[in-house]
């Protein structure tokens, strides 16, 4: 978190910025959240993110703010320096005034926004690839809401650092459903991709389904459907797609090699086609 930060209609700096210990979202996680990502100083498909920041706040029966998103997102922008950044976005169900399961009806959402530095991966760095572990999905069946009650993910997360990789996917009843912070996609040896379909163990990615378009606009096959696990370690490559990581290659799993160790011709072009979309696509 850097220098400006907006909460409830006021900017501060973050030294200042301050919540109640009341606030649902800080007794019980009871809030969702976005990330967008911005190139040079211009957010990307904002549009989508903050469509699917509403579909959160219903699916998790939190009250709408009324709130304009792309003035605070521009402002918090220009604040904390532009360049290539991410803001995030959160809003929870209130200040209860205490702490109490019961959700109180018309409570005002709290809502904090500001800017993360995490700088984007080059060409050179993701060629390296990324080393993940299969870790067990133990998180509950509303996955599909991006909510901050993200426990379980960094637990599982942790568990696949603690072993060595860099990131998790998570496999449920010997199917994938998603990584611990990313969608998952693999290219088997017929060249069709495969990503596992939405439901309430997977969340809907923006960059999932921006590489879904792509990956048609190619004209290249893919299938939503449940794959299993095992198929991993027979795929001619592996990817994971986010925010922050965009499409990146996986070259092992479980200490083992996925193909020859190397990122593969069909990541090369997606992720090209990827950065011409950054490019040429701002809103």
């Amino acid at each position: 978190m850097q220098g400006i930060v907006f909460i409830n209609g006021d900017y501060y700096h973050a030294a200042d910025a301050k919540i109640s210990v009341f606030d649902r979202g800080f007794l019980f996680g009871d809030a969702v959240y976005e990330v967008i990502p911005v190139y040079q100083g211009r957010p990307f498909f904002m549009e989508r993110h903050l469509k699917r920041l509403k579909e959160s706040l219903v699916k998790a029966r939190i009250m709408n703010p009324q709130v304009d998103w792309p003035v605070i997102l521009h402002e918090l922008i220009e604040r904390n320096g532009g360049g290539d950044l991410q803001v995030y976005l959160q809003v929870t169900r209130g200040n209860q005034g205490v702490r109490k399961h019961d959700i109180p009806h018309e409570l005002k959402p709290t809502v904090v926004a500001f800017t993360i530095h995490t700088p984007y991966a080059s060409f050179e760095v993701k060629k390296q690839g990324l080393r993940a572990n299969i870790v067990e999905d133990i998180r509950w069946q509303r996955c599909d809401i991006k909510t901050t009650s993200l426990l379980a993910n960094i637990l599982l997360n942790d568990e696949a650092v603690a072993a060595g990789a860099n990131t998790a996917i998570l496999s449920r009843d010997g199917f994938l459903t998603e990584g611990s912070a990313s969608n998952v996609f693999l290219v088997n040896n017929q060249g069709i991709i495969y990503t596992p379909p939405l439901s309430g163990f997977c969340l809907p990615g923006v960059t999932r389904q921006l590489t879904v378009e792509l990956i048609k606009a190619l004209s290249w096959s893919l299938r939503e459907e449940n794959v299993p696990t095992e198929a991993l370690f027979t795929a001619k490559e592996v990817w994971i797609t986010s925010t922050t990581k965009e499409i990146c290659p996986v070259t092992y799993i479980n200490d083992v090699m996925i193909a020859d160790g190397r990122v593969g011709k069909y990541w090369q072009r997606i992720n090209d086609e990827y950065q011409q979309l950054i490019s040429n696509h701002y809103d």
